[in-house]
């Protein structure tokens, strides 16, 4: 699973499944191999979109976002996330140094499973949205102007 899969299942998915992983990567590596390089802090960040009509790049405004890094073993990980969790920020940290490099191969491996299937229940969750904001959609173009 790549990393932006595994990131995705993490953020939009159920949040007990990051605290299960960073509590296994907790009990199982200890205190002393797990060090927090930079506590979770709220920061501002500015939102870039691209308008639709020229293509052009703008900047919409400004965005709460918490960031944290951490050190699993000789792995650097880190956390970022929209608003003000900094207990998701420090997860998604932990899960990204953990599961990087051939020391953490084999427990993505393990987890692997178990965010395919968090992913499934995301996009399942996102169709079911799509199909009910479809049944409001207006169709303008077959509208009939009376004069």
């Amino acid at each position: 699973m790549r990393r932006y899969e595994r990131t995705r299942a993490l953020v939009d998915g159920d949040p007990s499944l990051a605290r299960e992983i960073v509590r296994e990567v907790e009990d199982e590596l200890g205190a002393e191999a797990l060090k927090v390089l930079d506590e979770p802090r709220e920061e501002l960040v500015m939102v870039q979109v691209r308008e639709t009509a020229q293509g052009g790049l703008f900047y919409l405004g400004e965005t709460l976002m918490t960031s944290c890094r951490v050190r699993v073993g000789s792995f650097v990980g880190l956390g970022l996330v929209l608003g003000g969790d900094r207990c998701r920020a420090y997860e998604l940290a932990v899960v990204d140094a953990a599961f990087a490099g051939e020391a953490g191969t084999p427990r993505a491996e393990c987890w692997d499973g178990r965010l395919r299937q968090e992913l499934a229940h995301i996009e399942e969750r996102e169709a079911a949205e799509a199909r009910r904001v479809a049944t409001t959609k207006v169709d303008f173009s077959t509208m009939k102007v009376e004069a």
